[in-house]
């Protein structure tokens, strides 16, 4: 009897043992298929999200500058770089492509994004910037695809032309309201692949149309045919999950075989010594190889492209090195006498400053071990 009472107390335990690690069992699952969640998904065009890390490629054909002259075709890429903790404000980094080459960077405030009617479509160069009352090409207002949805007629504008200050008049006729027509599948590719998204077909009162993609989160503009054409396509969809644990990884492993690496994923705020939210993921990363490797100590070094003067960017490249070592001491627990920090502005370059991709490779941290 006792031994019939121990195999049944024994293939319980077994039971309760093989219950409670199944969740855990799916979870990992769920985890390692964590890169491509949102591709799995049985309906994308709903599953889309504007998240730290998504690149939007705007594809763009006979595209226009603000006086309605033609400056070809190129790829406008934007990189959503944050996102409001509260609300549905967002920042992204942007980029022109030969032959308009032109970057910076611009903010998208709640409000706009909750209420705006207007959409920006122009870029001037080395902008950074809050563009009051505009949404853009990423994302149309929560109250414009309302009305789209319901099938009402809602003012519409976009911003420029420059023109319309010049000459006085319309070179062409610009929207003053759009309606939906409908809905249609738009194809674009999605991390490299084409799908078929559904999108509200929405017609502005000058004839213009746009595509919008059908999804209350990130109701997305992928394609246009006026004042010039574009289609978009969209990478990393999934956010910038893993990408900072990779980039400390990357960071300490080159230590450890150069004693030197270099980090173009440790960003700023424009003009502030501030580091972004994915910044201090990727040092609070680093700071676990760090506490690992306690005999390893480290020079950051801040560089600057040559946007500004000399004084200008010699100050911020110091006080971007002296926040980069800061948080690594205040919030990571990493002790100050192992740390220093520097800064060289634009005095050592890794690439030539004429062209934004080359500003862009200057724009970096530099870690450095110390014998």
């Amino acid at each position: 009897m006792g031994s019939l009472i121990r195999k049944l107390l024994l293939s319980l335990i077994v039971a309760l043992t093989l219950s409670s690690a199944l969740p855990i069992f799916a979870g990992a699952a769920s985890s390692e298929k964590g890169v491509t969640t949102i591709l799995e998904s049985p309906d994308l065009t709903t599953a889309l999200r504007i998240v730290p890390g998504l690149t939007v490629t705007v594809h763009t054909f006979e595209g226009l500058d603000t006086k309605w002259k033609e400056v070809g075709d190129y790829d406008f890429v934007a990189r959503v770089a944050e996102c409001e903790e509260k609300g549905k404000g967002f920042i992204y980094d942007w980029e022109i492509g030969p032959p308009a080459n032109a970057s910076g960077s611009r903010k998208v405030d709640n409000r706009d994004v909750l209420f705006s009617h207007k959409v920006s479509l122009f870029y001037p160069k080395h902008e950074v910037c809050t563009l009051v009352g505009y949404t853009n090409v990423l994302r149309i207002s929560d109250a414009l695809y309302k009305d789209l949805k319901e099938g009402k007629t809602s003012p519409f504008a976009i911003d420029g032309p420059e023109s319309l200050i010049v000459n006085h008049t319309e070179v062409l006729q610009i929207p003053r309201s759009i309606r939906a027509e409908g809905f249609e599948n738009v194809r674009i590719k999605v991390e490299g692949q084409f799908q078929e998204l559904r999108a509200i077909k929405a017609v502005c009162d000058n004839g213009w149309t746009y595509w919008i993609l059908d999804n209350p989160h990130m109701p997305m503009i992928i394609q246009g045919n006026a004042p010039f054409r574009w289609v978009v396509s969209l990478g990393n969809v999934n956010g910038d999950l893993g990408d900072a644990n990779r980039e400390a990884k990357d960071i300490y492993d080159h230590l450890k075989r150069d004693g030197i690496a270099t980090s173009y994923l440790i960003l700023f705020d424009f003009d502030k010594d501030s580091l972004r939210p994915q910044s201090k993921e990727i040092l609070l990363s680093l700071s676990k190889y760090l506490k690992q490797d306690k005999g390893l100590k480290l020079k950051v070094e801040g560089h600057t492209c040559t946007i500004g003067g000399y004084q200008y960017n010699m100050d911020l490249s110091r006080r971007r090195a002296r926040s980069v070592k800061r948080y690594l001491v205040e919030n990571c627990s990493i002790d100050e006498s192992r740390l220093q920090s520097v800064g060289y502005g634009f005095t050592k370059p890794e690439k030539s400053n004429a062209s934004e991709q080359g500003r862009a490779r200057n724009r970096r941290v530099v870690f450095r071990e110390i014998k």
